[in-house]
């Protein structure tokens, strides 16, 4: 067979669930010349994983359809994010699916080539060879493109085209990618419109479009996105695209919306599921987005996209909507789902930062859980030792919930240090449609949380005001509705004490008051900020309260 010296030498891996497709691939490579001492293969994709990060391969044959949650996108998605295949490595998909679904799921990922099944040795050796010679004349600028290095990939896109002008569609597509994400979206703009003169293909508009969103100029950006989708309505990056621009609208029922739609059409893409369930989290419908975590996590769990914040986002999100639900069947049931999540946890990891991060994934959810429920000392424990300005934690889902922990508890110095974290963390996605979700996400908890803070801090400057004015009853009132949001305040639970120990509030029974007054003197008590004297008299109230609520227990019935 002609050609067979392009390949001669390389290194394969094939992976595919049948093995008998294997043997048949294995089969065209050998009547090349390959020998099965450069050939590996497995059924299996955690195998897969495994060969690609110990073995040094030139050329992956992936099947998509694997019998496993991890499928052939997922197993290239991995090769991107931990670059386990060198810069002119190549990886092909195969499949015997050519539904609309896969097409779509081919577009998002752009593999280096993709094969309907069954296919020739002829054809599959040629499209081998084409991708072959195409990464191989290119190394330098695919390099550079690897190490994010724009600026130099842009420049050397001038020098390849003129002298590979046969790829000059590929590095056109190269060059516009490298001006949008080395943020010189003026010129991408000006480089897309004069590409379309050129092309008809889809690529330049898309990127026009893009060039225009990132410009600030969204209602033309969206209307190049529709236009593409009035001809083509499944086409998957023009709606992705449309999506981003009404978020950045601040439309998130509508984004939510195209989103919904186009997982329709192609619902194997975890990021969009991950998307998905943070857009329906920023709109608080918590049951949904505790659904769309659990999807996401159980597809890409075993892979770096895998996320110990987001597989306590589950739980979290169950929580929230235990709160938001006026159902109290309903609720009772969602804390005990929440429950039985977060204790399924186990913490794990292969490295010691990984196992850190899935303690205090599991440490947050249990600490919220307490909050939410007065379980005040228990929560005050695991508070004490989370500090991640001395060990910091890369994961942005579980520092938006250490956030929200501190926001929750009424502790705002540590809620918005830890707030300031999230936003940082958020950038470093490599997906921007998924860093506007994770912002949109961001920006609700922060209203959320704020709203909380603020109501509760409103409360207690209005029972304090309510105390100087002799006011006992209405401030003893705002006091404990100021509790339920911030009860970490120390100064409250001594105002609390103090309050209790003259008068009980008519609005809860006297377990629940008790309950309130125990967790105000164990947290006035175990914060370092009272002095010695101040801790003494709080104790005293402490105790004076206690002897009111039991004297009027005691009283006989009238």
């Amino acid at each position: 067979m002609e050609g067979c010296n392009v390949i001669t030498g390389k290194r394969f891996l094939l992976i595919d669930d049948s093995s008998t497709a294997i043997s048949l691939i294995r089969s065209m490579l050998n009547t090349c010349g390959i020998t099965n001492d450069n050939i590996d293969s497995t059924t299996d994709s955690m195998k897969a994983i495994r060969l690609l990060a110990s073995h040094n391969y030139d050329i992956v044959i992936s099947d998509y359809n694997m019998r496993h949650h991890i499928d052939g996108g997922l197993i290239f998605d991995e090769v991107k994010q931990r670059k386990l295949l060198p810069s002119d490595g190549v990886f092909i998909c195969v499949t015997g699916d050519n539904s609309e679904q896969v097409v779509s799921h081919f577009i998002e990922l752009e593999p280096d080539d993709y094969l309907i099944k069954p296919f020739c040795a002829a054809v599959f050796v040629e499209r081998i060879e084409k991708v072959l010679e195409r990464k191989s004349a290119l190394y330098p600028l695919l390099l550079a493109i690897d190490n994010k290095e724009y600026q130099t990939a842009i420049g050397l896109c001038q020098r390849y085209k003129k002298n590979f002008p046969m790829y000059s569609g590929y590095i056109d597509r190269i060059n516009g990618d490298c001006l949008l994400r080395s943020e010189r979206h003026l010129e991408a703009k000006h480089f897309y419109e004069e590409a379309c003169k050129n092309t008809d293909h889809l690529w330049p508009r898309v990127g026009f479009g893009q060039a225009l969103k990132e410009l600030g100029e969204l209602k033309e950006a969206q209307a190049v996105f529709q236009e593409i989708l009035d001809k083509y309505p499944k086409q998957p990056l023009a709606r992705k695209h449309l999506a981003g621009c009404l978020m950045a609208s601040d439309r998130v029922p509508e984004a939510l919306e195209q989103f919904n739609l186009l997982h329709k059409v192609n619902s194997a893409n975890p990021l969009r599921e991950l998307i998905i369930a943070n857009l329906y989290a920023s709109l608080q419908q918590h049951e949904k987005a505790a659904i769309g975590y659990q999807r996401y996590t159980s597809k890409v769990i075993g892979t770096c996209r895998y996320s110990y914040g987001i597989n306590l986002n589950v739980s979290v999100s169950l929580m929230l909507a235990s709160i938001y639900t006026d159902d109290n069947t309903e609720s009772i049931e969602l804390v005990k789902e929440a429950r039985h999540s977060i204790y399924e946890h186990k913490v794990s990891g292969e490295t010691d930062k990984e196992r850190y991060e899935s303690e205090m994934g599991a440490l947050v959810g249990v600490a919220i859980l307490a909050c939410l429920h007065g379980e005040i000392e228990d929560c005050f424990t695991i508070v004490s030792k989370i500090n991640i300005q001395e060990k910091p934690i890369d994961d942005y889902y579980t520092v938006l919930n250490i956030a929200r922990l501190y926001g929750f508890c009424g502790m705002p110095d540590k809620y918005e240090q830890s707030m300031q974290v999230a936003r940082q963390l958020c950038g470093k996605a490599d997906d921007a449609v998924l860093i506007q979700s994770q912002i949109k996400l961001l920006e609700a908890c922060h209203s959320e949380i704020n709203l909380r803070l603020t109501e509760g801090g409103k409360l207690v400057e209005q029972a304090f005001e309510k105390r100087n004015n002799n006011q006992a009853t209405s401030a003893i009132e705002d006091a404990y509705r100021a509790f339920q949001m911030v009860p970490f305040h120390y100064k409250l639970c001594y105002l609390i004490l103090e309050l209790t120990a003259l008068s009980t509030p008519s609005f809860m029974n006297m377990k629940e008051v008790r309950g309130v007054i125990s967790s105000c003197n164990w947290v006035y008590q175990n914060d370092t900020r009272p002095s010695e004297s101040e801790a003494k008299k709080a104790c005293e109230l402490y105790k004076l309260a206690l002897q009111r609520i039991g004297n009027l227990t005691r009283q006989p019935a009238a």
